[in-house]
Formats: structure tokens, C-alpha cells, sequence
């Protein structure tokens, strides 16, 4: 037996962010597995271009990248993904790997962070051990901008689910998506509504939120869509009259968060 690990990401042209939240992810799963071929891959062509042709740097795609495990002899190959969600893009990396799950006797393929009702408790106490404390009584919204297929309503539920378990440890907690049921602009005005009917049966009048990309990775010139609506988003809540304290960093910069990724892949392993 012989076994191959791929990690599964958007990609960024940032590299610090890369060495931070990939490379640390990579080098952590070869010193618990030091037997196992471990790589990652960049799932977005336009990022893999701009690296090869501004740095010379050559990240390969995940085709490439599950043909490359074989030629080395590769026997067992799991691929774990950073999505958060299970979107379109995990969608579209599951069906290419069970395309060439043939070349192996054992292909896993790993959930995304909230993959299933299992996850939503358990990284919901992550949520707070990461940012309970800066939260205290004020309010929490996290962002994510996993894409959705169009005939697909399951992401909404499951926002909405992992919703009501967060709230169980942070009340005032919101999950926001820039694709689907749950858009900034409803959420705002749900929080907003709260507010209002909080201010008149308490005295708790804070408008203060801390608002987290809901992502792996994010940060000012990341190449996704939180990244590059965040700092609109912000805009936004300051003009609805809200204090805004940003979190922006994506969650692979927290250890709670690593370790349900790490959790993933010993359970697609298994």
C-alpha cells in the first residue's frame, strides 16, 4: 500500500497567504503521515497561469495531480477539500476524481467543512473558540461565498441549520451568502429588525459586529468573492449604522478550524 493525499484549494497569487494557510495545512498532514505522498492543487486555471508566468511557480491541476500520484505508485488516494460548503466547485472536484477513482484501489474523497449534520455543532464551537470572546454579547456574521448550482436548494438548508447551532453558543450570529436564499442585504435587514425589537425589551442598544470571511482563505487581493465584496459589505453595514470590527483573514488562520479539516481527512481515511 502506498498512499496519496491531495489538498483541494481555490489558489491565490498571494504568496505568504499560500505559505500560511496551504503550505502549513500540507507540511501539518506529512508530519502525522509520513509515508504519504502529500501535494495540492489549485483548482482556478487563471491563478495557476498568473503564478507560472509572473513567478514561475507551477501548481498543477487536480487531473494532472491524481495521474502524477499513479505514475508514483500510488495505491490509495484521498483528496481533501477546503471548500466549506459542498457548491458547485466541490461538485465539480468530486465528479473528476470518481472519474479517475479506476487507477487506484482505494479513492476517499473528504466533506467539506459542513458536509453534513455532524459538522454544524462541532464547527459551531470552533466559531466560538475563535471569536467568542471578541464577540461577547455583540453580533457575528460570517460570509461565505460558496456558489450553488442553480437547481440546488440544499446549501440554503444548510446555512439555515448551521445557523440555528451557532446561535446556541453565540445568540447573536448570523450566516450571510453571496449566492442562494441567505444575500448580505436580507441578512442585514434581519439583523436590523432584531435590533429593534431587542432595543425595545432590553437595554442592549450595541450595533457592533464582527464581520469573518466564512472562507479558507480571504484577505485584501485574495481571488475570491468574499474577499473582493468584503470591504463593500463593510461599507454597507457602516451605512446602516453598525460599528464594524473586521476579521479579515480566512479560517484555515485559526488552529479550531485546521483541526476539523485534519478531522476530515482521518475520517475519509478510515
Amino acid at each position: 500500500m502506498k498512499e496519496g493525499i491531495i489538498v483541494v484549494n481555490h489558489g491565490t497569487m498571494n504568496g505568504q497567504v499560500h505559505t500560511r494557510c496551504i503550505e502549513e495545512l500540507v507540511l501539518s498532514i506529512k508530519d502525522r503521515l509520513e509515508e504519504a505522498e502529500v501535494i495540492h492543487v489549485y483548482t482556478d486555471g487563471n491563478i495557476r497561469k498568473k503564478l507560472r508566468e509572473e513567478t514561475g511557480v507551477k501548481v498543477q491541476n487536480l487531473k494532472a495531480a491524481i495521474l502524477g500520484l499513479k505514475e508514483k505508485g500510488v495505491t490509495h488516494l484521498t483528496v481533501l477539500t477546503t471548500d466549506v460548503f459542498e457548491g458547485q466547485d466541490y461538485y465539480q472536484m468530486k465528479e473528476e476524481t470518481i472519474g479517475l477513482a479506476g487507477l487506484f484501489s482505494v479513492t476517499n474523497i473528504a466533506r467539506p467543512l459542513l458536509g453534513d449534520a455532524e459538522d454544524y455543532e462541532i464547527t459551531a464551537r470552533a466559531v466560538k473558540a475563535s471569536f467568542g470572546q471578541l464577540v461577547g454579547n455583540d453580533i457575528l456574521l460570517l460570509l461565505s461565498g460558496t456558489s450553488k448550482s442553480s437547481d440546488d436548494d440544499s446549501m440554503d438548508l444548510k446555512i439555515k441549520e448551521f445557523e440555528r447551532d451557532l446561535r446556541k453558543h453565540l445568540p447573536n450570529s448570523y450566516v450571510a451568502s453571496l449566492h442562494g436564499d441567505r444575500k448580505p442585504y436580507k441578512v442585514i435587514k434581519e439583523i436590523k429588525q432584531q435590533r429593534q425589537s431587542d432595543n425595545m425589551n432590553t437595554d442592549n442598544n450595541s450595533n457592533r459586529i464582527i464581520l469573518v470571511p466564512f472562507e479558507y482563505i480571504a484577505g485584501q487581493g485574495i481571488e475570491n468573492k468574499v474577499s473582493e465584496e468584503y470591504p463593500g459589505l463593510v461599507s454597507r453595514l457602516k451605512e446602516e449604522g453598525f460599528t464594524v470590527e473586521g476579521m479579515y483573514k480566512g479560517i484555515s488562520e485559526y488552529e479550531d478550524f485546521l483541526r476539523l479539516y485534519m478531522r476530515h481527512l482521518y475520517a475519509a481515511r478510515r
